[in-house]
């Protein structure tokens, strides 16, 4: 039975990130470099997205391989800690739990040492189809990097859960090529919003412009693709119509995870009933939490601050739809009949799995 938070599945990579900052550059020998703060992190596309999503209210199920090590031990809490059910990530014996080590440069960029460890060894075995079912959401994070199962197996899982009504979604964790492209294909024809960033559309597509890598996208079966683009913003691209969102003001220390947290906040938008050109501003908004800290899971605290940042920095008209209010009524005004901060909870309708495209309560068409 659904819960009134809204469920997601959540699908694919489980990485344990370490992270360093700043890293300046790698000392020769056996040299030394002090760094201002490490951080051990849940991330990648399935277990990153994850994190942010339950900070965000949604009630949270990963699906994914992991190793029978210590790190799966340690992963494993970290995602319980946040809320997230663990209970159905498949342990493998002999198998390390992937894993990233991440020197994150002063510019918040951050270079990748990456072993893959169990993440291709899923298999459809290990998916639960009646768990799916139940959900409002299935989010597929890296199916590019998940071995067989990534191929007529997902396609599979993918039939299933549109046959139940159940809203997919998808973003890639690898750079993207021809190979990876052509494996893709059959899956995005059950795939309801893609949710790549811009290098990856255009490396695996082989397409020059934005547009045209989209419309090859489109073209397969999604209803929309929402590409990061990192200080540029994003893009939501339909059949008929480009929206650009600009990046929110941010003070930048790492990048790592931005593509998760606009992930998430697009799918936190669907959850509760938000148009797609209105979720698109959600995760606007918590990607430019997650940057002002280090790791996948920094910055975000939970959905009425992401709200917040929302209602600062999107367009009058974008805050009067969502919130149904006017630019001089803020989410701190404690509404005291309704028990909401400066919104009225009851607008908000979780529809993601029917398909409505409602904005708080309002039809929208521009």
């Amino acid at each position: 039975m659904k819960t009134s938070r809204g469920r997601v599945v959540s699908l694919g990579v489980h990485i344990v990130d370490i992270l360093g900052r700043p890293v300046t550059h790698i000392p020769p020998g056996q040299g030394r470099q002090l760094l201002d703060e490490i951080r051990i992190t849940a991330a990648g596309t399935a277990a990153g997205t994850s994190v942010d999503l339950a900070k965000l209210g949604a009630e949270v199920i990963a699906m994914g391989a992991i190793g029978d090590d210590r790190l799966a031990d340690f992963l494993i809490w970290l995602l319980n800690g946040y809320g997230v059910e663990t209970r159905l990530l498949a342990r493998k014996p002999g198998v390390q739990t992937s894993a990233t080590m991440l020197p994150i440069r002063p510019s918040g960029e951050r270079p990748a040492l990456h072993t893959p460890g169990a993440t291709s060894s899923l298999t459809q075995a290990d998916v639960d189809l009646d768990v799916i079912a139940t959900a409002d959401i299935l989010h597929v994070g890296g199916p590019d990097v998940l071995g067989r199962f990534g191929g007529a197996p997902l396609r599979r899982v993918l039939e299933f859960a549109r046959s139940r009504g159940v809203t997919t979604t998808m973003d890639v964790l690898s750079p993207g090529d021809a190979v990876a492209w052509s494996r893709l294909q059959p899956l995005l024809k059950h795939v309801r919003y893609f949710l790549p960033n811009e290098e990856q559309l255009g490396s695996l597509t082989g397409c020059a412009s934005l547009p045209e890598a989209a419309r090859a996208v489109l073209a397969l079966g999604p209803e929309a693709v929402l590409v990061s683009r990192g200080a540029e913003g994003s893009a939501l691209i339909t059949a008929d119509r480009r929206l650009d969102y600009p990046a929110f003001p941010a003070q930048v220390i790492d990048t790592t995870g931005c593509g998760d947290a606009c992930s998430a906040g697009f799918i936190t938008g669907l959850l509760r009933g938000w148009a797609i050109e209105d979720a698109a501003w959600l995760a606007m908004a918590a990607a430019s939490l997650v940057v002002t800290g280090l790791g996948s899971d920094a910055g975000i605290v939970d959905l009425e601050g992401t709200l917040d940042v929302l209602r600062r920095h999107a367009p009058g008209d974008a805050v009067r739809r969502i919130f149904g209010c006017g630019p001089e009524r803020g989410l701190d005004r404690h509404n005291q009949e309704s028990g909401a901060h400066g919104y009225d909870a009851d607008r908000f309708l979780y529809s993601a799995r029917g398909g409505r495209a409602l904005s708080a309560g309002c039809w929208w068409d521009r």
